[in-house]
C-alpha cells in the first residue's frame, strides 16, 4: 500500500508526509533558528529536513511543505513575507525532483546520487535564495538591494552547508532502513 492515489491529486501518503512535514518544518524554523549575525538570516534546520523530505516524497510534497511551514513561521513572527516563502516554496519543488534519480526507496543510495543531490541542492539555494529571494524584496517591499543580497547570499551558503550534512546524513540512514529490489542469480 505505497502511496495509493485518487484518479487526481496526491497519494493519501504523500497528505501524510505533508502535514507531518509542515509541522517537523514549522518546530525547527521557529524554535531552533542559529542566528547567523546578518539581520532576518539564520542557520535553518528546517531546510535540512525539507530537503530530506522533497528528495523521499518528491515535487509536491517539497513544495506544499515549504509553502506551507514557511507562512505558519513568518506568521507567528508578525507578517508573511511572501518573497521568501516564495522562494522557499520553489526550492522544495525543484528539490523535490532528486526523487527521480535518488530513487531510495528503489534502489542502493550511492555516493554518486548523494553528490548529485547536493549540486542541485546548491543550485536550487543559489537561484532561490540568492536570486529569487533578494529580488522579490526588492520588487515587493522596495528593500535596499545590498541589504537582501547579502541576506540572500548567507541564507544560501549556510542552507546549503546545514543541506549537505544533515540532509545527507537523514538520507543515508533512511537508505539503510529500505529494502531494495534485488533480483536473484543463479550461482
Amino acid at each position: 500500500m505505497a502511496g495509493k492515489k485518487g484518479a487526481k491529486g496526491l497519494s493519501v501518503q504523500a497528505v501524510v508526509a505533508t502535514g507531518i512535514g509542515i509541522a517537523i518544518v514549522f518546530v525547527l524554523k521557529r524554535f531552533l533558528p542559529i542566528p547567523t549575525g546578518v539581520p532576518n538570516t539564520t542557520i535553518d534546520l528546517g531546510e535540512a529536513f525539507l530537503a530530506f523530505l522533497g528528495a523521499i516524497f518528491g515535487p509536491a510534497v517539497g513544495g506544499l511543505t515549504a509553502f506551507f511551514a514557511h507562512l505558519f513561521t513568518d506568521l507567528t513572527w508578525g507578517d508573511p513575507w511572501w518573497s521568501w516563502i516564495i522562494a522557499d516554496a520553489l526550492f522544495g519543488i525543484v528539490i523535490g525532483y532528486s526523487r527521480n534519480f535518488l530513487k531510495v526507496k528503489q534502489e542502493p543510495l550511492t555516493t554518486a546520487k548523494l553528490v548529485k543531490f547536493n549540486v542541485l541542492q546548491v543550485a536550487a539555494n543559489i537561484m532561490c535564495w540568492g536570486v529569487i529571494a533578494p529580488l522579490g524584496d526588492i520588487w515587493i517591499y522596495s528593500q535596499p538591494a545590498g541589504k537582501v543580497f547579502l541576506q540572500g547570499i548567507v541564507a544560501t551558503l549556510t542552507n546549503s552547508i546545514a543541506i549537505g550534512v544533515v540532509a545527507t546524513l537523514l538520507l543515508i540512514a533512511y537508505g539503510k532502513t529500505q529494502t531494495q529490489n534485488k533480483k536473484l542469480t543463479k550461482e
